[in-house]
């Protein structure tokens, strides 16, 4: 679990870096936000889905 978390903590400050520059992204730059957004997403569900199920197991 700790490598996920390590990961989200990684790609939300490269995220919030973007966030200050998406007024002035070309149509390519903001497919890639785009990715990384989707790829922070992806990523939150998957922590959500481990912590729920390490819940159940430890019942």
């Amino acid at each position: 679990m700790k490598p996920l978390i390590y990961q989200i903590i990684i790609i939300a400050a490269i995220w919030t870096g973007m966030v200050f520059f998406i007024n002035d992204m070309d149509q390519m730059s903001k497919m890639i936000f785009y990715l990384v957004t989707s790829w922070l997403l992806l990523l939150i569900v998957f922590l959500v889905k481990e912590v729920i199920r390490n819940r159940k197991n430890s019942k």
